[in-house]
């Protein structure tokens, strides 16, 4: 299936999940993702935004836990992440996303687990964005690759390009 066609279908898929269906399914998804996070660990997350999976669950585990979690920021054409330590420390920025505003910046090569957003995915682990590749560009570097998204975000297949990176596995509920 054509990138776009597969990117709309789970936006409008997700979309069309009731709030309560939402959470519930973030909920089930970081639970499995928290089960797999130990000590010492250094997790790389994105902040959810809108209709996104929830991400908030994940990163208060890894507050109250001591878990290092590093979030994204845009620059230029790809992404770099930032240690965290609490929501206080993101700021607003364009598209209504929230990013970090500290210094400490963690190559991707060090994270441990990327937990990675996606429009959509297939069976393959294959995964569509939101079109610009800013998480391609960081994606080949990183050590253990896990999408999260809902059961209905997932389409038949996406067509891939030399350029996608193939996840290492796909959280779903």
């Amino acid at each position: 299936m054509d990138k776009n066609i597969a990117r709309a279908k789970g936006l409008q898929a997700r979309a069309f999940l009731s709030l309560k269906k939402r959470s519930e399914k973030s909920h089930t998804v970081c639970q499995e993702v928290i089960s797999r996070i130990h000590a010492g660990m250094i997790i790389g997350c994105y902040v959810s935004v809108k209709d996104e999976l929830d991400t908030s669950e994940i990163l208060e585990f890894c507050f109250a836990n001591n878990i290092s979690v590093c979030v994204p920021k845009v620059v230029e054409n790809t992404l770099q992440f930032y240690k965290i330590k609490s929501n206080d420390d993101l700021v607003p920025a364009p598209f209504g996303l929230l990013e970090p505003n500290v210094t400490e910046m963690i190559p991707v090569q060090k994270i441990d687990m990327m937990i990675v957003p996606l429009s959509s995915y297939d069976s393959k682990n294959h995964r569509t964005g939101y079109g610009k590749g800013y998480y391609d560009s960081v994606l080949g570097n990183c050590i253990n690759k896990i999408g999260i998204a809902f059961q209905e975000q997932e389409v038949d297949q996406i067509d891939v390009e030399p350029h996608d990176v193939t996840l290492d596995e796909i959280i779903s509920a």
